[in-house]
C-alpha cells in the first residue's frame, strides 16, 4: 500500500501561487538601502579622491615656492601653483587656504605649504554624507643648498 498523500500536486500549485510577486515586492524594499549605500560608496570615493589632490596640490605649492630665489616671490609661486593645481585636478574648493611657512628660508632649509580645501558633498547627502568637509594638506620641500638667494637677510 501506498503511504504518499494524495494531492500533492495540488499543494505545490498553491504554494508556487502564494509565492507570485514576492521577487518584486523584495526588490521595491531592497533597493532604495542598496541606492544609500552605492551613494555612500560613492561617497567615500569622492572623499578619499580630493584628500589625495589636496595632498597633490600641497606637493606641488611647496615645490613651486622651493625654487624661487626670494621669499616674497616664494609664497606668491605657491599660491599661484596651488591654485594652478586645483584647477588641473578639477577639484572645485569653496573655500581655498595656502600658508606657506618661509620662517627657514636659506640654502639647506625648507619651505613648508598647508593647504586647506572647503569640498561640498551636498550631491550625495541622501548617503549620510551632506554637507562639506574641510581637507588639510601639508608638505615640506628643502631648499637647495648650493645657490645663492637674492632678497633674503643675512642672520
Amino acid at each position: 500500500m501506498n503511504s504518499r498523500p494524495r494531492h500533492t500536486g495540488a499543494r505545490r500549485v498553491l504554494k508556487a501561487r502564494d509565492e507570485y510577486g514576492t521577487a518584486a515586492l523584495e526588490l521595491v524594499l531592497i533597493a532604495p538601502v542598496l541606492l544609500v549605500v552605492m551613494l555612500f560608496v560613492i561617497g567615500l570615493g569622492r572623499m578619499a579622491h580630493a584628500r589625495q589632490e589636496v595632498e597633490s596640490v600641497a606637493a606641488d605649492a611647496a615645490r613651486a615656492a622651493s625654487l624661487e630665489r626670494n621669499t616674497a616671490q616664494s609664497a606668491a609661486a605657491a599660491r599661484t601653483a596651488a591654485q594652478t593645481s586645483l584647477g588641473d585636478a578639477g577639484l572645485a574648493c569653496t573655500q581655498l587656504s595656502v600658508s606657506v611657512d618661509i620662517s627657514n628660508y636659506r640654502p639647506g632649509g625648507q619651505v613648508e605649504v598647508t593647504v586647506s580645501c572647503t569640498a561640498q558633498l551636498g550631491d550625495v547627502a541622501l548617503s549620510g554624507l551632506g554637507g562639506s568637509k574641510v581637507f588639510t594638506a601639508s608638505s615640506i620641500v628643502p631648499i637647495e643648498t648650493h645657490r645663492a638667494n637674492v632678497g633674503v637677510p643675512a642672520t
